[in-house]
């Protein structure tokens, strides 16, 4: 739980500061001065921003799964996540919007909530 606890506050952290940066305006800036750029990354701070507690939370039940040697069922859980992911990334392709940096992301958060999902199923499992 501790670990949990850790992560995802972490994860709160860091968005709060993606938030100030954005707010603040200096976040983009301080990746690069090219317009073009910075407007690409403004579309997909939203999402990246809001993403970060769910990535702290999968890479921390990641490493509890690898601690128990449960490499066969994780990778049988990315295998599955990663596939609705990719069939998610192409609906948003072929249905979607014209911004397709936001795709990308839309298609990563699914990828984690999937990962997340599968991840805590096995943790909370009693014959996990």
């Amino acid at each position: 739980r501790v670990v949990f606890l850790y992560s995802v506050g972490l994860g709160l952290a860091l968005s709060v500061f993606l938030v100030i940066g954005n707010l603040g305006g200096f976040l983009v800036s301080f990746f690069t001065n090219d317009p073009a750029t910075q407007d690409a990354l403004k579309s997909i701070l939203l999402i990246v921003t809001f993403s970060q507690p769910l990535n702290a939370y999968v890479f921390a039940a990641d490493g509890m799964i690898q601690g128990a040697s449960e490499f066969a069922y994780e990778a049988k859980s990315m295998l599955l996540s990663a596939s609705v992911a990719f069939v998610s990334f192409l609906s948003f392709e072929y249905f979607g919007f014209e911004d397709r940096l936001s795709h990308i992301w839309y298609g990563l958060v699914i990828l984690q909530m999937l990962r997340g999902l599968t991840a805590t199923w096995k943790i909370i499992d009693p014959d996990g």
